[in-house]
């Protein structure tokens, strides 16, 4: 008996220690892209239309429901032919600014990151078609909200010889990480230039089921 009891326990701790664990790595974690640069805080939508050459375009994106969030992953592609990446506009929080993006002129709405002002840049790689970045933050203890929160914004230049008539999918991955880098991959969105079908999710939900639609 005094065996089964000890066995028992054994068992309740290591399925106790295996839930902590799981809840502890963002498992709930979703993350979203927000076009609407004028509005302070995540309002949604992945599609801008008429833009032409030499124009910027761009998103914030935000996370949500992270239990342990330490740093995070960012990884976009696209048509290099089409538009290149701009590193003096981009960055992990958004500052006052007068600008015209997305085909409109645009008084962005300052916010800061979600991880604080702290943040260390790891292995950044920018090239034609291609950002990859990590960051983490520096110090203090991991974030946990149900809310969303702001990451990074990201900006690109069209080309000069990019038309309204063209077309142009900017794929963006994301995996959020805890204070121990256990990385929990948070998948993939596609913004849009010219063409697609916009979506503005207010909830959890929908946002799930945005991400499964792609």
């Amino acid at each position: 008996m005094r065996e089964k009891i000890i066995v028992f326990f054994v068992l309740a701790f290591t399925v106790a220690f295996t839930s902590v664990g799981f809840a502890q790595n963002n498992a709930q974690a979703v993350f979203g892209i927000d076009s609407d640069l004028a509005t302070l805080g995540y309002q949604g939508g992945r599609v801008v239309r008429d833009i032409g050459a030499s124009q910027d375009v761009g998103f914030a994106l935000y996370v949500k429901n992270v239990d342990a969030f330490f740093g995070f992953q960012v990884e976009a592609t696209w048509d290099g032919t089409k538009a290149a990446y701009r590193d003096r506009d981009s960055g992990t929080e958004i500052f006052d600014d007068a600008v015209n993006i997305n085909g409109a002129d645009v008084a962005l709405a300052a916010e800061g990151n979600i991880l604080g002002a702290e943040i260390l840049s790891i292995g950044e790689v920018s090239e034609d078609g291609r950002y990859f970045n990590q960051f983490a933050k520096q110090g203090g203890e991991a974030v946990a909200s149900d809310a969303f929160g702001l990451i990074y914004f990201m900006v690109l230049r069209t080309a000069a010889t990019f038309t309204t008539d063209d077309r142009l999918a900017i794929s963006v991955k994301v995996t959020a990480s805890n204070k121990e880098a256990v990385a929990k991959d948070l998948g993939e969105l596609i913004f849009y230039v010219n063409g697609g079908v916009d979506v503005k999710p207010s909830t959890w939900g929908e946002i799930k089921k945005q991400f499964e639609d792609f």
